[in-house]
């Protein structure tokens, strides 16, 4: 993982393939539980329709597999800085799903939860639909890798800056 990401676990690391063997919850009335393995294929084709690829990636669970975090590093960079987007969502209704991008993300088992900018938050609702809530989150994503990226012609962005300088 490059220096831009931070995923902290005290249950280790899996891969993406391990994350799709889990087991998902049934679904109640109210909650729909979403295979882990689902939300990140969802999002790395929703990138992917965008000509966007991931160069890095890392996951982890809770002990009991029902809570999920992760940190995707995209193709999409300037001036030495990569983006990145993390990710963490639950099936056992602890927490929303939810989206962060920016240059510098942080996710971590403790729900500690940073990026420049976090364009998804949402309940596993009966509502909910993987597809559309990954395409507005690119829409609101896009956005932001465009105000970072043109500040590296009028200034670049803190995170570049302190890497550059270790």
């Amino acid at each position: 993982m490059s220096e831009t990401s931070t995923l902290i676990s005290c249950t280790g690391k899996i891969t993406r393939a391990e994350l799709a063997n889990l087991p998902t919850p049934p679904a109640t009335a109210t909650h729909i539980p979403i295979p882990h393995a689902a939300v990140v294929e969802t999002l790395v084709e929703t990138l992917s329709h965008r000509h966007i690829g991931v160069v890095d990636e890392e996951f982890a669970v809770s002990s009991d597999t029902m809570e999920m975090f992760g940190v995707l590093d995209l193709e999409a960079s300037f001036d030495g800085c990569r983006f990145a987007i993390g990710i963490r969502s639950a099936n056992n209704k602890r927490f929303w799903l939810a989206c962060t991008v920016g240059l510098r993300v942080f996710v971590c088992h403790n729900l500690a939860f940073r990026g420049d900018y976090t364009p998804v938050l949402a309940k596993h609702s009966k509502r909910f639909s993987l597809d559309e809530l990954c395409l507005s989150a690119w829409t609101g994503c896009s956005g932001t890798l465009i105000r970072c990226g043109s500040r590296s012609n009028v200034g670049e962005h803190s995170s570049c800056q302190q890497r550059r300088q270790n």
